[in-house]
């Protein structure tokens, strides 16, 4: 069963994000339960250090922000924490975006449920048997905790840098309409953002051979990307030169 998240971007590119693993979610827990007990450890050191101040003033600068970490990290920080951000993990809705107000809101509400009271054991079950890796503040909210991959700039694979004298490749390169070479680029995309994805490598296979078949190539010894990505420079390059 296919358990990634589907993601249509502006140029119609259909990119996979993969949700976060149970021992990731919990390794960046730990670190966050290590900050807000540090943070507490040395404010209370302080007060003793300092005398006990009024009520207000260990309910304002002890009490409020270790309960609201979280929320306030993700709210502030597009839904990460210190932990999640040492692992490369954040918080986002199930279609990709970014989460509303009431969603991180939610699912900090359940988050006692999650983990405060059942000590993480109720979070931990929900994660290891959703179909995407979702604690109860999540299937809520409708939101789980994704992976962060390296930003890909769309000029790196839609407008490659050619030199005047260059000389094609593949000089009916050409002939590929606007649609095949979108779709190329969308393959190469989808390779920078899922290079461990076998499936993203079974695709560039795939388009390899489809424009092989269509420029009536006999099968080239590069690998699908490294062609993929002649094919498009050569292609940007026929069109520059009779415009």
């Amino acid at each position: 069963m296919d358990d990634r998240l589907s993601v249509q971007t502006a140029q119609n590119v259909d990119l996979s994000i993969a949700p976060a693993g149970l021992g990731e979610r919990i390794l960046a827990w730990v670190i966050d339960i290590a900050i807000v007990i540090g943070y507490f450890l040395i404010v209370d050191y302080t007060f003793d250090f300092m005398g006990r101040p009024e009520e207000w003033v260990v309910i304002s600068v002890l009490v409020l922000p270790v309960l609201l970490y979280h929320l306030a990290f993700e709210v502030l920080f597009e839904g990460r924490t210190p932990g999640k951000l040492a692992l490369r993990l954040k918080v986002a809705r199930l279609d990709g975006a970014q989460p509303t107000l009431g969603q991180y809101l939610l699912r900090w509400l359940l988050r006692l449920v999650d983990v405060t009271l059942s000590s993480g054991t109720v979070a931990v079950l929900s994660i290891a048997i959703s179909k995407r890796s979702q604690r109860l503040g999540d299937l809520a909210a409708g939101t789980t905790v994704i992976k962060r991959r390296r930003r890909v700039k769309l000029e790196e694979v839609l407008y490659p840098d050619t030199e005047a004298d260059h000389q094609p490749d593949y000089p009916t390169a050409d002939t590929l309409t606007d649609a095949d070479v979108r779709t190329v680029r969308a393959v190469l995309v989808r390779m920078r953002l899922s290079r461990r994805d076998k499936r993203s490598k079974v695709l560039a296979e795939r388009a390899k051979a489809a424009v092989e078949a269509k420029l009536g190539l006999e099968p080239v010894a590069l690998d699908p990307e490294a062609f993929l990505k002649a094919i498009v420079r050569d292609h940007t390059f026929l069109l520059d030169r009779y415009q």
